[in-house]
């Protein structure tokens, strides 16, 4: 019998691929300001990526700088939310 975590992992997997070359190295939720962020962060090469909600952030150098603005978006995001700004819109706006 599969764990609760197993199940949502797997779910998570089949709805969001890391493109190709990418090895995932980490995969977290951030609650902020009342709506869930799936956070993943991934590695091409020597450079370290992060995906919120599948939306791409990066390069970085590292995983610790990735971590570092990833938390800073996560203040950005509250903020937002609490001038009832999409976040999703404002992504796919930075994305373009």
């Amino acid at each position: 019998m599969k764990t609760f975590s197993s199940l949502t992992r797997e779910l998570y997997e089949a709805k969001f691929k890391l493109p190709s070359g990418h090895k995932e190295l980490k995969v977290e939720k951030l609650k902020v300001g009342g709506k869930n962020y799936d956070i993943t962060y991934s590695q091409k090469g020597r450079e370290v990526y992060a995906y919120v909600n599948a939306n791409e952030t990066g390069p970085y150098r590292n995983m610790k700088e990735a971590e570092k603005s990833v938390k800073e978006m996560s203040k950005l995001f509250k903020q937002m939310n609490f001038e009832d700004i999409d976040v999703e819109e404002a992504l796919n706006e930075i994305n373009i």
